[in-house]
């Protein structure tokens, strides 16, 4: 069960379905000649029928005990001479004996199953008492028998026409549930007559009140043929708007609620319907059912399971409609829809909180709305909060990419900092239950510290917790730890920022902080590791950059040179200046030079700065390639 209110959902009300198509469901089933018409001969003196009667009376007695079934064989022939009052006992007796699962196939090889399909789908069918056990007979016979649902099949159209009929109602919903149920044929075919769209005409007019197992049928029908391409593909306008209608309604259960939640995503992720919700205002019905799945109380780890998927669909076509361009311009920021998702970033449930960051993250586009959510919406608090809470890894990874977003203009780096952020990802760098979580605080970092000496600062401070240590001892650690080569590479990047940033600075602003950067034992192996990796060519290219960096200070060579020495690094240079200019892609030559100049940028300061600590004979090769290179290339 679940108590619920709009009180997070201000629009919810407000979408517009005038002009969207809603047909009745007579046009739905206009007038039409019936399917078929079973031959009718001269009906049997009274006596043979009667004589008829007692023998297929008793010939179902003796198929449940003796298994005997001959007298089926000829049966359907026999059905078509007996007047209607014989054919219906005999019908009735047939659809007592379908609840008898070893006479079900034999209703499907005599011919028994698809007289009666034929006798439906004519116009003798007339009387609601025939109809409602000819139906009975389908029904049970197609309950796990795939060889007579084949049959059934066909004759789809002809089933559905008695849905109109409020007598026999209770009988048509569960010969289509027998129908369908692990059998996708039926499915389809159902949802390309628009089953979806008629039972929720249904249940808008309270056809079936009162009758909770019928519904359980119904919303389970709906879910199935829901999930079908070429029903969709069929359905009129207004289904969209009568299932975001239903699912808000409060008598529906958790069962109900996630069968009509995934059909509802099945409709918006097809680009047809989600156009319809974003232009008819229909995005705040869709985070109005994701808030009201937050109040249902799973009572069974299969409730939770089945919740749990629902929410995660929900969010994920959620995110698809966000990511839309005409979603930006119906729901702007200051928007009501974004006020609301701005109040979930507070909210306890992580699923509100992952919709949020997620769609307000889409609408942080261009710089100008980054900065109007961090000067003016301080956003960026909320989503620290977010670090520093208990909330699981999804939330935590949906905080941290929403915060690299807002990070990427420069102004903006610099609140974000002053915002304590760096205790709140440093405690995520420790993570290792999610290596994601740890990634996307490692890549956060590096997005910090682009260009701001005030969060390269920040990055150098001490930890209060930790005795000696400051973030950057922290990141150097996780370095040690890690097994993620995405991660190895993310620090590495990260000093590759601060050698870009602090060096060009050195006599200036940034000494002091240079001199606390080399402070850091193990501070170059990060970069060391760049180059060695051969997975993305640029990143080498930017590990060799930092090195000459490093290698232009006094204090950064010792570093460059103990570490180059431990990796056997003046082999790997001399082995690339020899190496012939590659004859691939012009990437590939582009990319070839640029590390052959960044390696001579690097041996150009190393030979200034640590030439004692070359010996001379390499010394002497090395500036030979280089000169080559130069001569060559230059």
């Amino acid at each position: 069960m679940s108590s619920y209110n709009n009180v997070d959902i201000p629009e919810a009300e407000a979408w517009d379905t005038e002009g969207l198509d809603f047909p009745s469901l007579n046009e739905i089933f206009p007038e039409s000649a019936p399917a078929s018409e079973p031959p009718r001969t001269e009906t049997l003196p009274a006596l043979e029928q009667e004589a008829l009667l007692i023998s297929l009376e008793n010939a179902l007695k003796k198929a449940e005990s003796e298994k005997d079934i001959a007298v089926f064989d000829d049966l359907p022939e026999s059905l078509f001479n007996l007047s209607s009052q014989s054919l219906l006992r005999a019908a009735e007796a047939l659809a007592n004996g379908s609840r008898n699962p070893s006479l079900r196939h034999v209703y499907g090889r005599t011919g028994v199953l698809k007289f009666f399909l034929r006798l439906i789908s004519s116009e003798e069918a007339t009387e609601s008492n025939l109809v409602l056990q000819c139906l009975r007979l389908i029904g049970n016979s197609c309950a796990d028998t795939d060889e007579n649902r084949a049959i059934v099949v066909g004759y789809i159209p002809a089933i559905l026409r008695y849905i109109l009929q409020p007598e026999l109602l209770q009988v048509v919903i569960p010969v289509l549930y027998n129908l369908c149920i692990d059998y996708e044929p039926a499915q389809s075919q159902l949802a390309a007559e628009k089953i979806v769209y008629i039972l929720l005409t249904l249940v808008r007019d309270d056809a079936f009140q009162g009758d909770d197992a019928l519904l359980d049928y119904v919303y389970e029908l709906i879910e199935l043929a829901g999930e079908q391409e070429q029903g969709i593909e069929n359905s009129p306008e207004g289904t969209i708007s009568l299932l975001l209608d239903l699912i808000k309604s409060s008598d529906v259960e958790l069962a109900q609620f996630c069968a009509l939640a995934n059909c509802i995503v099945a409709y918006i992720n097809k680009p047809r319907f989600q156009d319809i919700c974003i232009s008819r205002r229909m995005v705040p019905g869709m985070l109005s059912m994701l808030r009201r799945s937050s109040f249902f109380k799973a009572e069974s780890s299969a409730d939770t399971q089945a919740l749990t998927q629902s929410q995660l669909k929900i969010n994920q076509t959620l995110a698809e409609l966000s990511a839309s361009p005409r979603f930006a311009e119906l729901y702007p920021l200051g928007s009501a829809l974004s006020r609301t998702l701005k109040s979930w970033l507070s909210k306890p449930e992580d699923q509100l909180q992952i919709c949020a960051c997620i769609m307000l993250g889409n609408l942080a586009r261009s710089d100008e709305v980054c900065v109007a959510m961090v000067k003016e919406l301080e956003i960026h608090k909320e989503l620290i909060a977010i670090l520093n809470s208990n909330a699981r890894g999804a939330a935590l990874h949906s905080a941290l990419g929403f915060l690299k977003n807002l990070a990427i203009p420069s102004d903006n780096r610099v609140l974000i900092g002053e915002a304590e952020i760096m205790p709140a990802i440093a405690r995520l760098w420790a993570y290792e239950t999610v290596p994601q979580v740890q990634l996307a605080a490692t890549s956060i970092t590096r997005q910090l510290v682009i260009s701001s000496a005030e969060n390269i600062r920040r990055l150098l401070e001490p930890v209060e917790e930790k005795e000696g240590q400051t973030y950057l001892s922290l990141l150097l650690e996780l370095f040690d730890k890690t097994d993620s080569t995405p991660i190895k590479t993310e620090i590495g990047r990260i000093e590759a920022s601060l050698c870009r940033t602090l060096i060009p600075k050195a006599d200036a602003a940034g000494g002091p902080l240079l001199d606390s950067l080399f402070t850091h034992e193990g501070m170059v192996l990060p970069l060391e590791a760049m180059i060695k990796q051969d997975q993305w060519p640029v990143v080498r290219s930017e590990g060799w950059f930092a090195l000459a960096l490093m290698a232009s200070t006094k204090a950064g060579s010792v570093a460059v040179v103990d570490g180059l020495q431990k990796i056997d690094g003046f082999s790997m240079i001399e082995q690339i200046l020899s190496a012939e200019e590659p004859s691939d892609s012009k990437t590939d030559k582009v990319q070839w030079r640029k590390d052959r100049d960044n390696i001579i940028v690097l041996m150009q300061e190393l030979f200034k700065n640590q030439s004692h600590a070359v010996s001379p004979s390499w010394k002497s090769t090395v500036q030979e390639l280089m000169n080559t290179h130069i001569s060559k290339y230059h």
